[in-house]
């Protein structure tokens, strides 16, 4: 095997472990808050969704129709390393899965961000073999990060009347014609 050959298999073998070290275990917390409180229904205004599972995810703004809060899901779970990216390409349809359990038909995102606590990578350096000379170096790194978001979980409910009803107009017998024409 030739001095590259080795070299690659060394990075690529160097990288693999750098993968599985930065992969924690990706355990995920998904927990359901009830709301208590006042102002529980409203009505949104609209904005950008998409939908999971049956649930609408309102990633921008709120349903256009009468909604009641029922509570909030906050997630968090690890980011990074290959188990990371299992337990983040789970996070909706977990979060789906949470809201429907609650009696929700949709979610609204309240807040979501990362927290970077650590970076985990390796690298490999230049060497020389018997006078002859070789340099460069590769590395790489992946970031450590734990995944929070918080959602409001919302039941829709039948739209109120729009003000008072009016009742039918009266409408007058038909009068009859004059009698002897």
């Amino acid at each position: 095997m030739s001095r590259a050959s080795r070299l690659a298999l060394a990075v690529a073998a160097s990288v693999l472990v750098s993968w599985l070290a930065a992969a924690p275990p990706a355990s995920a917390k998904t927990q359901f808050f009830a709301y208590d409180g006042p102002n529980a229904v409203r009505e949104g205004g609209g904005g950008a969704k998409k939908v999971v599972d049956g649930v609408e995810f309102w990633i921008d703004g709120a349903p256009p129709h009468r909604f009641q809060i029922l509570g909030s899901i906050q997630d968090a779970r690890l980011r990074g390393g290959i188990l990371g990216a299992i337990s983040m390409s789970n996070l909706e349809h977990d979060i789906a899965r949470r809201a429907r359990a609650a009696g929700g038909d949709a979610v609204i995102l309240s807040d979501a961000h990362d927290h970077v606590f650590a970076e985990v990578g390796s690298s490999v350096g230049g060497f020389s073999i018997g006078g002859g000379g070789f340099g460069g170096s590769v590395g790489f790194g992946e970031p450590i990060a734990r995944h929070t978001s918080l959602y409001t979980v919302v039941r829709y409910l039948p739209d109120a009347p729009q003000g008072p009803s009016e009742p039918p107009p009266i409408l007058a017998p038909p009068v009859p014609p004059p009698a002897g024409r």
